[in-house]
């Protein structure tokens, strides 16, 4: 992302969609195993 970033000037527009591609893997992942990682949290939780 820092190829983006000029001496003089920044694109703005490409920036931002190179952020978006690397964080939308990032998304998709953690909304498909969401369920896993609450359920792995309240087992943690639990005193007995």
């Amino acid at each position: 992302m820092s190829l983006f970033k000029g001496l003089y000037q920044t694109d703005w527009g490409s920036m931002m969609a190179a952020s978006v591609l690397s964080v939308l893997p990032i998304v998709c992942i953690f909304v498909f195993l969401q369920r896993y990682l609450v359920e792995g949290m309240m087992a943690g939780a639990v005193k007995g």
